[in-house]
């Protein structure tokens, strides 16, 4: 089996790579295996958004107000690959009046968003990431991204 992590670019520095879960914790997904069951990798990918969206139904997402920001909760592992859904960014998109979602991916754990147009809420992101990322476990990124109709885009306003 390649050691190789199966990976393919997300949006500015994010990454995605895949796991797979068992009893005992998660495990990447090597090159090796994915040859070994004879699917691509954009196979695997729409394989992994299917999983994870029932991995989101069986738990709670919460999404609570916390200033002018929303942090998303999921799980603690999850929760910047909740990125690749189209839910909760449609509700969020009705809930904040507009098209433009500014969000930040810190850490793997740690996503949080507010609307793009929104001075005060890109201030308290940008104290987020300030915040978390001297200690982070499993830092990510200090980017902003904006999702605009639908798709991420790393956002060059900051």
């Amino acid at each position: 089996m390649g050691l190789a992590l199966v990976s393919r670019p997300f949006v500015g520095s994010l990454v995605t790579t895949y796991v797979v879960e068992f009893s005992t914790g998660l495990r990447f997904v090597s090159e090796g295996e994915l040859d070994g069951v004879a699917l691509t990798v954009d196979e695997l990918h729409e394989q992994a958004v299917r999983n994870l969206a029932a991995h989101v139904g069986q738990r709670q997402l919460r999404t609570p107000e916390y200033h002018g920001i929303r942090p998303v909760l999921l799980d603690g592992n999850f929760e910047v690959s909740v990125m690749f859904l189209q839910e909760p960014w449609d509700s969020f998109e009705s809930q904040f009046g507009e098209r433009s979602i500014l969000a930040v991916a810190p850490t793997r754990d740690i996503l949080a968003c507010c609307p793009a147009s929104s001075p005060a809420g890109r201030a308290q992101l940008g104290q987020l990431i300030d915040r978390v990322w001297p200690t982070g476990d499993h830092r990510l990124t200090r980017d902003f991204y904006r999702r605009v109709d639908g798709t991420w885009h790393l956002d060059s306003s900051v």
